[in-house]
């Protein structure tokens, strides 16, 4: 708390407050910030480098489409059937968000690519 003396004795306590609250409130939106920068910082072209071969193709197309919406699971977490069910829930949210729907093309890759490393 940063204390700050006024000549005038019955002023000096609400000065005092008014400065303490302003550091508190000054530091609160410094720290935001600067959290919320450092947040930003962290998501690189390798935020996702704890997928299984993350720099293919096939998982570009996972992350690119599926992180669109969500922070992307790892495939492991469901079984490849399970994943067929989900990318076809997903398919029904995709719509009821306007998104364009997944070409032929995308859906393949986005299920290899789940099948391949699915548990």
């Amino acid at each position: 708390m940063v204390w700050v003396r006024q000549p005038d004795l019955i002023a000096s306590w609400g000065s005092e407050m008014k400065i303490d609250s302003t550091l508190k409130y000054g530091s609160f939106i410094l720290l935001s910030a600067s959290l919320l920068l450092t947040g930003c910082a962290f998501e690189t072209e390798n935020s996702h480098a704890y997928l299984p071969d993350a720099q293919t193709e096939a998982a570009g197309v996972y992350i690119k489409q599926c992180g669109a919406c969500h922070s992307v699971p790892h495939p492991k977490r469901l079984s490849a059937a399970a994943w067929k069910d989900i990318v076809a829930v997903m398919d029904k949210r995709r719509e009821e968000r306007k998104y364009p729907p997944l070409t032929e093309a995308q859906r393949k890759k986005i299920m290899r690519y789940l099948d391949a490393h699915a548990r």
